[in-house]
């Protein structure tokens, strides 16, 4: 048993830290779920997928690609330009006042957009990722448990989900824990999610949710 908790507690820190570096790629991954055309404005929907595909460009090109999606008359792409706010924020260095300009003004603009579409469960991820990255740990959680609520099988939120679930544990609520239990379960039945199944972040959680289990019930 001790051996057991040992090994959590040092998978659990290698978990929190490599994160970082794991969600600058979630960010490339998702941009891609939003590349289908929504709108022909100024050339930013070409722009926009060279984007996506990592081909990132100077950080006043993303700027000038954000202001683009966010004069589309769609709000999903509000989604769109946030996640381009935060790329350009990674771009300029992760702590600085420029990136925790662009991170807020992302954060703005998801709010917004899900004021419109309160079901889009990637909005809700990104707007976790944006509050966490601004050391916003309560609203990063709340968000945190909405999206994992709204969209209890969505295969490609997966392994982002979880790996937040690891830092924000203290700030999930209980609706969002037993989301994040059901999740775990659904996608342990999964083939094609046997790899994340694996991960330290799945063991981390699975830990904790059992130890929140039996607290409940004492």
């Amino acid at each position: 048993m001790a051996t057991h908790t040992r090994n959590i507690i040092q998978s659990e820190t290698y978990v929190v830290g490599v994160l970082t570096a794991a969600f600058a790629a979630y960010l490339i991954i998702y941009a891609v779920l939003f590349t289908l055309p929504a709108w022909a404005f100024a050339g930013a929907e070409p722009r926009y997928a060279d984007v996506a595909k990592g081909k990132v460009g100077p950080v006043v090109d993303l700027d000038a690609l954000t202001q683009a999606l966010r004069a589309s008359p769609w709000k999903a792409d509000l989604s769109r330009a946030a996640f381009v706010q935060m790329l350009t924020a990674q771009q300029v260095g992760l702590g600085s006042l420029r990136a925790t300009t662009r991170l807020t003004a992302a954060r703005r603009d998801l709010r917004l957009g899900l004021s419109k579409a309160p079901s889009d469960a990637y909005a809700w991820t990104r707007l976790a990722i944006s509050e966490q990255r601004l050391e916003h740990a309560k609203a990063a959680g709340a968000a945190l448990s909405v999206a994992l609520q709204i969209a209890p099988a969505e295969r490609k939120l997966t392994p982002v989900q979880l790996d937040l679930a690891v830092i924000l544990w203290h700030e999930i609520d209980e609706a969002g824990r037993e989301a994040l239990e059901r999740r775990l379960k659904w996608a342990r039945g999964r083939a094609d999610l046997r790899a994340i199944v694996g991960e330290n972040s799945v063991a981390v959680l699975s830990e904790r949710l059992a130890t929140w289990r039996r607290e409940r019930q004492s």
